[in-house]
């Protein structure tokens, strides 16, 4: 990996070891909520494996699961690779800004800054037979509207593609909504899914045809 990526995670997960352990006390706005090292660590190998170059994030944050999904981007085509994150937040925007500068990959990132489903429904709007369309999407954001961010994307990854979804299993408090996510994502005969149980849980799902 690349060292200057591997730095600016490690000082992120510090601060997410301390605000999970409630060492520290941070509003819930500011708090990083990021995936755990373990999830990032492994989309890091499945995306340098399935070869990704265009990659859809909905939940920015501080830019920690961005930074994994950047080191294997930049790995498999320096040239041509390509982030849109998107995220509400200002504050963690700027934070997520100065973190992907120090780690050298500001280039390669875009960040979207509103509410997910504007933005989605803007991309939609622009998706065309030449659209570039993702090879990976990663859904991370508010658990009331995942069923909606899923069927917005879907026409913008491309046969083959994944759409990878978090908090899966666990916190609890979620497990309903995300119930609900899954047997949404199930009921599609053009999609083969499944549960992968790391970190807080990820539903894995490959878009078989259009």
């Amino acid at each position: 990996m690349n060292s200057k990526i591997l730095n600016i995670l490690s000082k992120l997960e510090i601060q997410a070891n301390l605000e999970n352990s409630g060492k520290v006390e941070v509003p819930h706005d500011d708090q990083m909520l990021a995936i755990t090292p373990d999830t990032g660590k492994f989309f890091n190998i499945f995306l340098k494996t399935v070869k990704a170059k265009r990659l859809l994030e909905i939940g920015t944050s501080t830019g920690f699961s961005t930074l994994w999904f950047a080191d294997a981007l930049i790995e498999n085509d320096n040239e041509n690779c390509k982030i849109i994150t998107i995220e509400e937040n200002p504050s963690k925007i700027k934070r997520a800004i100065n973190n992907f500068e120090e780690a050298g990959v500001s280039n390669i990132i875009e960040i979207r800054k509103g509410t997910a489903t504007n933005i989605l429904e803007e991309l939609s709007k622009k998706h065309t037979e030449d659209f570039a369309k993702f090879d990976f999407v990663f859904i991370d954001a508010d658990k009331e509207n995942m069923i909606q961010y899923f069927d917005l994307v879907f026409p913008m990854v491309k046969i083959g593609g994944i759409i990878a979804a978090d908090n899966i299993l666990y916190p609890e408090k979620f497990r309903d909504r995300m119930k609900k996510y899954s047997k949404h994502v199930l009921s599609k005969p053009n999609v083969q899914t499944v549960t992968v149980p790391i970190g807080n849980g990820e539903e894995i799902s490959f878009k078989i045809k259009d």
